[in-house]
């Protein structure tokens, strides 16, 4: 058996194993977040997402299993980064659905990590289209579903003030600085994928907090009008790369 084929087998077995513990916990994960609610929650539709990047991996895993090439071949970029992240994600539906707080954070910020260095590492070394897609999608509603789970740890644990402000104002400085991470990162990977998926859960937020914080609404159509450009941008100046390349 060649080496490719080899790492695919991991990756898929990994992937089965997420779903596997999605499967069993993932109908408990809403329960824990509306147990600890948060401003930052998004409305219970926006994880529908979760689907879509599940179908996105399933397509992107069944392209590599049948890639006959090993040089520069994405398998060969990754490693073992996605069987680590699948694991990962899996592990955090069961330490999450069991209420340990802190630990969910340590997950998902490894989840995260994984992400962020599949990200690199394709963007880095060339890519097809849809060799980066998945994980882009994936990799930006992590980028929030992070911001969200140390959220909860924070309502959960009693914490009403922080530095002398309370969850509104922490809320609309997280959202600004997750939308300049965000932007940063679309801009240097030339990535206009990766800034649009982040309107779904802004626009969840949105709709789940019903007008109740006006400065909460405000922020959430600038920052999303910004994302907006940024994706538009990038988009743009890849197309007149490509026309003049």
């Amino acid at each position: 058996m060649s080496e490719h084929r080899k790492w695919t087998i991991g990756y898929i077995a990994a992937f089965a194993v997420m779903l596997y513990f999605n499967y069993l916990s993932a109908a408990n994960v809403s329960s824990v977040a509306n147990d600890n609610q948060t401003i930052i929650q998004p409305a219970g539709y926006a994880f529908s997402i979760w689907g879509i990047i599940y179908i996105l991996l399933l397509i992107w895993l069944i392209r590599l299993f049948f890639e006959k090439t090993w040089e520069d071949s994405v398998v060969q970029k990754l490693r073992f980064w996605p069987i680590a992240n699948f694991l990962l994600n899996g592990l955090w539906i069961v330490v999450f659905t069991q209420q340990l707080l802190i630990a969910s954070v340590l997950v998902i910020g490894a989840v995260l990590f994984t992400l962020a260095r599949m990200h690199v590492l394709l963007t880095e070394k060339g890519y097809r289209w849809f060799d980066r897609l998945p994980i882009s999608v994936y990799y930006s509603w992590v980028t929030i579903a992070t911001v969200v789970n140390v959220f909860t740890l924070i309502v959960s644990s009693g914490i009403g003030t922080l530095f002398g402000m309370g969850e509104l104002p922490w809320t609309i400085i997280i959202l600004m600085a997750a939308t300049l991470i965000i932007a940063a990162i679309g801009l240097r990977f030339k990535d206009w994928l990766y800034p649009l998926i982040a309107l779904w859960p802004f626009f969840a937020i949105y709709t789940k907090n019903e007008g109740a914080y006006a400065s909460l609404d405000i922020t959430l159509v600038v920052t999303s009008l910004l994302l907006i450009a940024i994706a538009v941008f990038v988009a743009v100046s890849k197309l007149r790369g490509q026309r003049t390349g």
